[in-house]
């Protein structure tokens, strides 16, 4: 074994980067290097640490689940290490690769020298269990812990009832957990107190365990809400006592589960639709990043996120035009609000801006143009009011170049598929996915049929697929990420507009060329494969691809949003597990693959 390569790895792999040269020789003299062959087996059962050097080796479960895929400087073994209890892992190498063994002695003798490398392993550790909780737990339920507090109002059997009443007044309950000797025994409620008590005349001084309900059900607090759900309703109580380790921890009634669902996207929409003033509409606004968060909570899909999110907004749109056309008065005339981009397509995300036009039946001259631009200033500045931002762009309905009639948008759509330049196709692209969000569907479906009618242009489909080749995925030929700096001292990856838009802009092209009506991305794929445009295989290649990388890019949403911090795209891939980084690596492989296709088959000279 080359000691001096192993030390310059070691100096390079987080924790020991922080030893010196003498040490990190010292300690590079310990391990043994093993070669590994595609498909073959490793043997992890032994007390050691495992440093992949090369290559790529598959974790999987002992049901046969994907855990985890390790790469170069990812670890192995630390979770026997640190409490002599073994997984029924399987670790396959798939690609061939060096691994680093080190045993357990020095493993050891390192964590007790150093207490920072004792702290990261420990840290690892933590973050595995939190990985597995993930990746076994239902993505559409809540635990029962999710909605109750930690907060066990109890009395003893012993205490009668109006010592009680006291209580339950004073703590602002409906029940209380009954308890001798910090053992649950029953629980007392505001029923039994009307039924039990005063119904029957019995007097104030009557004891507690006269009248309660005897071992009730419980339910842990780990256990999931819609197990609380059914036992509630099977047994026909509102009271359920929730416990932790058999132990009492709180109550979950009946209300508590109706107001939890009050952080569902189809409570928030009904809600947005009953209000009659702006100022409600903000304030629904502020339920936005609290149902963003239980959405992650649940492991919705960021697909799924997405097309909540895009919904709520059309919600806010569709009510702010209600509201303005009851200060305005009807419509002059028939319209649709149409919508651009990412809530046209569905996939908005919390940190979306504005991306709107009007399409009228009359020319906006007169009257008519004085009623859209009011109603339009109305409804773009409400959804600023409830966050969704202004389009820096420009690209909204209050700006009077996106009023335009039939005859207007037909006519600007032409000139773009007609006489196609680089710099207008740049501009127009985001146009190219529309939906029709409130009014006229008749209206819209006019426009979207003319404009699908002329784009199988092949003049106007290479300019379009230049523009999508403008911009590459971030990964060098040697399968490295390169990260690019955001303006403020930040660097890694932009998901946005060097993933998710990427695949975007592939599948927008052959979208157009095909006549294809829908404008999700997902959706379009699904067609095109459908239509036989595009291989059954690519077409799942680049949907896996796209999934990929908007689920990461939701998930550093949420963890933006947790930290307080606004929502960024630019993600550093440091923090990816090695799974994660082995998916965004194929996407972006994916990605460039597609581009190549799409090179290939609209830019050859017209």
């Amino acid at each position: 074994m080359e000691v001096a390569e192993v030390t310059n790895f070691l100096k390079q792999t987080i924790p020991f980067e922080q030893l010196g040269l003498a040490q990190l020789a010292e300690l590079a003299a310990h391990f043994n290097v093993y070669y590994c062959q595609a498909g073959e087996h490793l043997e992890i059962n032994q007390e050691r640490l495992l440093i992949v050097r090369t290559g790529i080796f598959a974790l999987f479960s002992d049901q046969q689940q994907l855990l985890t895929k390790l790469e170069e400087g990812d670890f192995y073994g630390y979770q026997l290490l640190l409490t002599g209890l073994a997984d029924n892992d399987r670790l396959v190498c798939e690609e061939d690769g060096l691994v680093y063994w080190l045993p357990s002695d020095v493993f050891h003798q390192l964590r007790y020298q150093y207490k920072n490398i004792d702290i990261f392993f420990q840290r690892l550790f933590g973050r595995r269990l939190h990985q597995y909780k993930e990746q076994q737990s239902s993505r559409f339920t809540l635990k029962v812990a999710d909605i109750v507090q930690a907060r066990k109002v109890a009395i003893s059997g012993e205490q009668d009832v109006q010592q009680a009443a006291r209580l339950m007044s004073e703590k602002r309950v409906s029940s209380l957990l009954v308890e001798d000797d910090n053992r649950l025994i029953g629980i007392l409620t505001d029923r039994d107190l009307r039924s039990r008590v005063l119904a029957a005349g019995l007097p104030p001084t009557t004891a507690i365990k006269e009248v309660m309900t005897p071992k009730p059900y419980t339910i842990e607090k780990h256990a999931y809400l819609f197990e609380a759900v059914q036992l509630m309703s099977r047994f026909n109580v509102h009271h359920l006592p929730v416990v932790d380790q058999g132990l009492s921890f709180s109550m979950i009634t009946a209300t508590d589960i109706i107001r939890s669902q009050q952080d569902h996207p189809v409570y928030l929409i009904g809600e947005i639709h009953r209000q009659s003033s702006l100022d409600g509409l903000e304030h629904c606004s502020l339920q936005i990043n609290n149902l963003a968060q239980i959405l992650g909570k649940q492991q919705v899909p960021a697909y799924e996120a997405g097309h909540i999110i895009t919904t709520i907004t059309d919600a806010f749109t569709q009510r702010l035009i209600k509201l303005a056309q009851q200060e305005l008065g009807p419509a002059p005339c028939v319209f649709s609000w149409l919508s651009f981009g990412s809530q046209a397509r569905m996939d908005q995300s919390i940190n979306a801006d504005q991306d709107n036009a009007l399409l009228l039946e009359k020319e906006p001259v007169g009257d008519v143009a004085d009623y859209f631009s009011q109603l339009a200033d109305f409804v773009c500045q409400g959804l600023a009011r409830c966050g969704i931002k202004l389009c820096p762009g420009n690209i909204m309905a209050s700006n009077p170049e996106l009023r335009m009639s039939l005859k207007g948008w037909s006519g600007k759509f032409s000139k773009w598929i007609a006489a196609p330049t680089p710099d207008a196709i740049l501009k127009s692209t985001i146009f190219f996915d529309m939906r029709v969000v409130e009014g006229s569907k008749g209206l819209f479906n006019a426009l979207q049929q003319d404009i699908l009618a002329r784009t199988n242009n092949s003049l106007f489909l290479m300019h379009m697929a230049q523009t999508a080749l403008q911009r590459t995925a971030p990964l060098s030929f040697l399968r490295n990420f390169i990260l690019e700096h955001d303006g403020k001292q930040k660097k890694g990856l932009d998901l946005k507009k060097r993933g998710i838009s990427l695949i975007t802009d592939i599948v927008r092209v052959y979208a157009l060329a095909n006549g294809v009506l829908e404008v999700n991305t997902r959706s379009r794929l699904q067609q095109l494969a459908v239509d036989g445009v595009l291989d059954s295989k690519d077409t799942q290649n680049l949907c896996d691809a796209f999934d990929v990388l908007a689920q990461l890019r939701w998930d550093k949403h949420l963890h933006d949003l947790d930290q307080g911090h606004d929502a960024s795209n630019l993600l550093d891939p440091a923090v990816l597990s090695g799974l994660q980084r082995h998916q965004l690596k194929d996407s972006f492989a994916v990605i460039n693959a597609a581009q190549s296709s799409l090179k290939h088959r609209f830019c050859k000279e017209v």
